[in-house]
């Protein structure tokens, strides 16, 4: 073979390669978004079974009105179920929704709406704590034991961040800028990295954890701990992290999430700021689902 026919032969084989690549990473994504649905349409595939139905949108429909009338779902649920049938029977089946068929299901979400069904509506959060308060059980690891200054920087960065747990457990080392007091959080539900602030107090407490674990720029900032706090550099899942935060201050870190905003509505931060740092796209899911479901406002007048 001469050299041209060579190069030749090397240039198809790295297309192939470069291609193989590709195909690999889309259909990794596509497992991913999958696996995210993957319960919520078994779901639908057994009530297809039981009332022996194809899988399609007409089958779904008779789904979502059964999953209101006869199970009594709450709203969120019944937009998550939606969501993830309707993914699968159009990206993973390839089935077609008509326009009938959508306004069918949007006439079918209305019941929510109705006397009857309204109060399935309301979404009932944890309860927002006084900051002050959070930070006062937060100090109580203000010590110089490993263990407890690794749980005091983590509960830090969670409240003054208002960060999601899958979000907690993906910051590492290198994402923070910690002379600029600043910390890049990956927000896995938005596919998107974002820049939070960090108070002077958080900066010193991360400083005091990274020095006293020797972390390096691509450990886990949360990572995983022995009970004398030796650090181990590997994600935990987010259901690690909901126990550990609730044995360490008792409550779930969801609460760190809407404290920390209630706290900055509290100071009349404008929504668009609340969101910045929240890391919400939406401004009417900061008022529906935290500002809301805070009543210690209304307490205080009563």
């Amino acid at each position: 073979m001469d050299q041209s026919n060579e190069q030749g032969a090397l240039i198809r084989i790295n297309t192939w390669q470069t291609n193989m690549k590709v195909n690999a990473t889309i259909e990794k994504v596509i497992e991913q978004k999958k696996e995210i649905y993957r319960s919520d349409f078994e779901r639908f595939l057994r009530f297809c079974e039981i009332e022996q139905r194809e899988p399609n949108f007409d089958a779904m429909e008779k789904y979502l009105h059964e999953s209101i009338v006869e199970q009594g779902v709450k709203y969120s649920t019944f937009n998550r179920r939606a969501a993830g049938i309707q993914y699968y029977l159009k990206d993973v089946l390839n089935l077609e929704q008509t326009p009938e068929q959508q306004k069918r299901i949007q006439i079918i979400r209305q019941l929510y709406n109705t006397e009857d069904y309204l109060r399935l509506k309301p979404i009932r959060g944890v309860r927002a704590e006084r900051q002050e308060e959070v930070l006062s059980l937060i100090n109580r690891y203000d010590t110089n034991k490993k263990a407890d200054i690794r749980k005091r920087a983590i509960c830090y960065v969670n409240l003054i961040t208002a960060n999601r747990p899958s979000e907690m457990v993906r910051i590492k080392i290198s994402d923070f800028d910690l002379a600029n007091r600043t910390v890049l959080v990956m927000l896995k539900k938005q596919g998107d990295m974002k820049e939070k602030r960090l108070t002077l107090e958080c900066v010193n407490a991360v400083q005091k954890y990274i020095q006293s674990s020797q972390l390096s720029g691509d450990d886990y900032f949360v990572g995983a701990a022995d009970r004398w706090g030796n650090y181990k550099n590997r994600m935990i899942t987010e259901r690690s992290y909901n126990r550990i935060i609730h044995e360490w201050l008792g409550f779930a870190p969801y609460t760190l999430r809407k404290t920390q905003i209630t706290h900055m509505h509290r100071k009349k931060a404008d929504l668009a700021t609340i969101a910045k740092q929240s890391g919400h796209k939406s401004l009417q899911t900061i008022t529906q689902h935290y500002l809301e479901v805070d009543n210690a406002d209304v307490e205080e007048y009563l």
